[in-house]
């Protein structure tokens, strides 16, 4: 196997490309106070009174961001859609309106892509009188929209919300599977029926976390590896090493692999310490220093950012979340879109290669140019799409070059320099 030659798919590829990403968790945990909730909350708890999609998306279009995915459907089941297949919906609170229709049109307004979260556990599923969570049913042909699939009652009735949210809600950017599950009832999962579903009908979509396109960074600290490869290698069908290890791509997980696959991470954190809104945090959201560290350590360790902006009971994002929101996109494009020009005092390095040629970079140094010496101010592992590589300390530097100690392919790499002054 060779790991020089494996590519992305185009849908990669410009999911890569987007670098910044929101999650928004909006559901009755908003208004009950809970991480995860119950399964059997009342639908009449979810009462925001002055929600506005278009205040997200215009907060997260100024601050940079591409997309954004909701949790149409958490752990505990209820649908911010009026789905027919179950009564557990916002159709059942005092609000009665779509929050999915309303953020998918805010979203084409803004010109940010939309993704769904549909949760595989559910807590309602498995709580609820006749419920088809872990039921025992048998696998059947069903049919779901105009494909035929051999499920059991779970996986028909997680087909049927699939295909209502990929065609009622259309163009869907990215699909989100989370692998937590609060459930006590043993349900297995048809992913091959899933994933070809949302292949079909929205075959542009990246299908992340628990789908074949993208993988979760293994931890929801905000930070991916130093050393974070997008060639991860497989055995029987599953990644050598579990998501969490210290190394999912190195030399010895490569050694045991029968595959390799393009299968790049994504990084999600939350601007709050909880995933759902609570008052009590509003004074603990992340600021500018820490938001851009954790840009560094994410998109510039050759991942994907996905921030999450929780809305408050109002169905608004809070004054504290934007707030903070717009000040670090302004410090984004302020400090990292804008390249110096040397002779410059610089304190971060930007690498980065064209990952439509694979990624190749083992390990590289960085030279720069002081008082007429060459110097070496940094040493890396790995780049792919973007390496961002903070100095122990300013430099003011007349030029700086690349040398390329360990690749994979012959592969260009560009270099740039920037001043980010939060760092300390």
């Amino acid at each position: 196997m060779d790991a020089s030659a494996v590519r992305p798919s185009a849908r990669q590829v410009a999911w890569q490309r987007q670098e910044l990403t929101a999650f928004v968790h909006f559901g009755p945990n908003t208004f009950t106070d809970l991480e995860w909730g119950t399964g059997v909350d009342d639908p009449a708890v979810f009462d925001p009174t002055a929600l506005d999609c278009s205040q997200w998306t215009r907060t997260l279009a100024e601050a940079g961001f591409k997309s954004v995915i909701l949790t149409a459907k958490h752990h505990d089941g209820f649908c911010l859609w009026p789905s027919k297949f179950l009564p557990h919906t916002v159709a059942a609170s005092p609000y009665r309106g779509d929050v999915v229709g309303e953020l998918s049109a805010a979203c084409a307004a803004s010109g940010l892509g939309f993704g769904v979260y549909l949760s595989p556990a559910d807590l309602y599923q498995e709580k609820a009188p006749g419920g088809y969570y872990g039921n025992g049913s048998p696998a059947v042909p069903s049919r779901i929209g105009e494909f035929e699939y051999v499920v059991d009652d779970y996986n028909r009735f997680y087909l049927n919300q699939l295909h209502e949210l990929l065609t009622s809600y259309a163009p869907i950017a990215e699909v989100w599977l989370d692998g937590a599950n609060p459930t006590s009832t043993a349900q297995t999962y048809a992913f091959d029926a899933w994933f070809d579903l949302i292949r079909r009908l929205a075959p542009d979509a990246t299908m992340a976390v628990g789908g074949p396109d993208v993988r979760w960074v293994g931890n929801e600290d905000g930070f991916a590896r130093e050393t974070e490869w997008s060639v991860v290698p497989f055995a029987g069908g599953a990644m050598v090493a579990e998501q969490t290890a210290a190394s999912v791509a190195g030399p010895d997980e490569l050694a045991r692999a029968d595959e390799l696959r393009w299968y790049p991470a994504e990084v999600d954190v939350s601007i709050r310490p909880g995933w759902f809104y609570h008052a009590a945090e509003d004074g603990a959201v992340k600021q500018v220093p820490e938001l851009l560290d954790i840009y560094r350590k994410s998109v510039g360790r050759n991942a994907v950012l996905l921030l999450n902006i929780p809305p408050d009971r109002r169905g608004l994002f809070a004054d504290p979340d934007v707030s903070a929101l717009t000040d670090f996109g302004a410090a984004v494009r302020s400090y990292y879109e804008t390249d110096l020009v040397l002779p410059a005092t610089i304190n971060v390095l930007d690498l980065r290669e064209d990952i439509e040629q694979g990624q190749q970079i083992e390990s590289f140094a960085v030279d720069a140019s002081v008082e007429g010496s060459w110097q070496e101010i940094a040493t890396g592992t790995t780049i792919g799409h973007r390496r961002l590589l903070p100095l122990d300390k300013p430099i003011e530097v007349d030029d700086v070059r690349v040398r390329i100690l360990a690749t994979r392919a012959e592969t260009a790499v560009h270099l740039t320099t920037h001043y980010d002054p939060t760092i300390a």
